[in-house]
C-alpha cells in the first residue's frame, strides 16, 4: 500500500475510500492501457490499497491530427506486464466447468478486442475517440470488469478548436456532478484559443478543472496566479511528489501545493509500474500530507 514514513503521518494509507479522478484505464483508446489484464491488474491493487471509487479519462484530443506521445506510448506498450490472471485461480462458466482465470481473460480480452473492430466508429484514430465512442468502449470493459472498485467514465480535454466546439455544443463527460471537466493543454505552449475556451466553459455552465499544471514548462507564478483568480481550478498529479517527472517539476507541485493552489488530485495512472513507483517513493511531512487528504476529500465531491 501507500504509506508515508516522515513524522507523525508514518503508517498513514490515504487510499482509504479515496475517488481517482484522472487516469487511463480504459483498454485500447489512447497512450494507456492496451489489455484488460494490465488494467483489472492495477484497479486490484488500487483496491488493495483502499480505493474505493476511480473515474477513466480518456485523453479527447480531437480527430484532426489526434496523436499520443509515441514515445510515451511505446514506452507505456513494451513496459507492461501481464500480472494476476495466470495464477491457478479457477471460476464457474455458465455450463458449471471450472475454467481458470487464465483462460477467461483470454476470453474477455478477445470479445473486447472483436468489440472494437465490429464497432460503428472503429474509424476515428487514437485518442482522438469521440464521446459516443468512449461510452462504448467503457460499457463493453464494464461486461468483463469484476471488482469492487467503482468505476465512472469522464474525458481529459486537450483544449483545442475542436474542444471549443464542443464547449458550445455542450457535447462534454463530465465528471457525476455534470459540471467539472478535465482539461489540459500542451506541456510547452498554451493554446491560441487557451483564454476563450476556459471562459466558454464557465459561461456555459461548466467548471474547468485544469490537469497537472506543475507539468507546464511554460507557466509562471503569474500564470497560475492568473488561472487561480478567474475561478479556474487546478488538479495535482501525486506523482509528481515521489519526483517521478523530474526534479522541476516536483518543485513546482510542492511549491503550488504549499501555496493552497490545488482543489483536486489524480494519479495520471498509464501502467501498473507508474504504481508501484509511487508505493517505494511518495514521502511526505505532516504538513503537506493534510494538504493532500484534503484533496482527496475534494475529489469525492464530484
Amino acid at each position: 500500500m501507500f504509506w508515508f514514513s516522515k513524522k507523525k503521518t508514518k503508517g498513514l494509507q490515504f487510499l482509504k475510500n479515496a475517488t481517482d479522478i484522472h487516469c487511463h484505464l480504459l483498454v485500447g483508446v489512447d497512450d494507456g492501457m492496451d489489455n484488460l489484464s494490465d488494467s483489472f491488474e492495477l484497479l486490484a491493487q488500487e483496491e488493495m490499497a483502499g480505493m474505493k471509487r476511480v473515474y477513466f479519462t480518456p485523453h479527447s484530443m480531437g480527430l484532426e491530427g489526434a496523436v499520443v506521445d509515441k514515445e510515451t506510448a511505446h514506452h507505456h506498450r513494451h513496459h507492461s506486464k501481464k500480472q494476476g490472471f495466470d495464477s491457478a485461480e479457477t471460476e464457474e462458466n455458465a455450463e458449471g466447468d471450472i475454467v481458470s482465470s487464465a483462460v477467461l481473460i483470454k476470453k474477455y480480452e478477445h470479445l473486447y478486442q472483436e468489440s472494437a473492430s465490429s464497432s460503428q466508429f472503429k474509424g476515428e484514430p487514437e485518442g482522438g475517440y469521440s464521446n459516443p465512442h468512449l461510452k462504448e468502449r467503457f460499457e463493453e470493459y464494464k461486461k468483463y470488469y469484476s471488482g469492487g472498485v467503482e468505476i465512472r467514465l469522464a474525458a481529459e480535454y486537450m483544449m483545442n478548436k475542436e474542444f471549443l466546439a464542443k464547449v458550445h455544443d455542450k457535447d462534454l463527460l463530465t465528471y457525476s456532478d455534470g459540471m467539472h471537466v478535465l482539461v489540459e493543454t500542451s506541456y510547452f505552449a498554451p493554446p491560441v484559443e487557451m483564454t476563450e475556451i476556459l471562459y466558454s466553459l464557465a459561461l456555459a455552465g461548466y467548471k474547468p478543472i485544469i490537469a497537472h499544471p506543475e507539468r507546464y514548462q511554460y507557466m509562471s507564478r503569474q500564470d497560475y496566479r492568473t488561472l487561480k483568480g478567474k475561478g479556474y481550478e487546478f488538479q495535482l498529479n501525486y506523482l509528481a511528489l515521489t519526483g517521478y517527472y523530474g526534479e522541476e517539476v516536483y518543485q513546482r507541485a510542492i511549491d503550488l501545493l504549499d501555496n493552497g493552489m490545488y482543489e483536486f488530485t489524480g494519479s495520471d495512472l498509464h501502467r501498473i509500474s507508474t504504481f508501484y513507483h509511487c508505493l517505494r517513493h511518495l514521502k511526505l511531512n505532516g504538513k503537506r500530507t493534510d494538504k493532500l487528504l484534503k484533496l482527496f476529500e475534494n475529489n469525492c465531491t464530484i
